[in-house]
């Protein structure tokens, strides 16, 4: 995976609300080039909860004996993938698209997690096809995706947002 920049994380995290009452993040990575740390320092400073879910389970271990964040190894294949019964705010999924396994079940579980109105960040590869990516998010009801341009430079950036009421199925 290629780096990202502090600077770029940094407008990155400008989305989420200071000051807010409790906020729920979900962060889903295989690779953590420095948005855990910032993700994880934000929650800390607001008092958010932060679940980092990693599916790689060397690298998960790896995270926990070597930062101060705690992860959690992510199961695709779990009937469901929220913790403890949490919904989220917002959900950062750093991942090669090919590395999600069971596709469409993947995005079916993925709704919901997502409080209502909560956003869904999808941080892919350069290459990979964020239009493709984009008609995955509306067949499972998400709205207002949208790319977030000129945030990274070695990232694309597709956000979306989990409307109250649609997609009930």
């Amino acid at each position: 995976m290629q780096t990202i920049k502090q600077e770029e994380i940094d407008d990155l995290l400008t989305i989420i609300p200071r000051n807010y009452p409790i906020l729920d993040i979900f962060h889903l990575t295989s690779s953590c080039q420095g948005l855990c740390a910032s993700l994880y320092n934000l929650s800390q400073q607001m008092g958010y909860n932060y679940d980092l879910l990693i599916p790689n389970l060397d690298y998960c271990q790896y995270i926990n004996q070597t930062t101060p964040y705690a992860s959690e190894h992510f199961d695709f294949h779990k009937k469901r993938y929220n913790r403890q019964a949490r919904v989220y705010d917002f959900i950062f999924i750093h991942l090669p698209l090919k590395e999600i396994e069971e596709e469409p079940l993947f995005f079916k579980k993925l709704y919901p997690v997502s409080k209502n109105a909560g956003k869904v960040f999808f941080i892919i590869e350069q290459d990979e096809n964020i239009s493709e990516l984009e008609e995955k998010l509306i067949a499972h009801n998400y709205v207002a995706t949208n790319p977030i341009e000129n945030t990274f430079e070695n990232y694309q950036i597709l956000g979306a947002q989990k409307m109250h009421g649609w997609g009930n199925k």
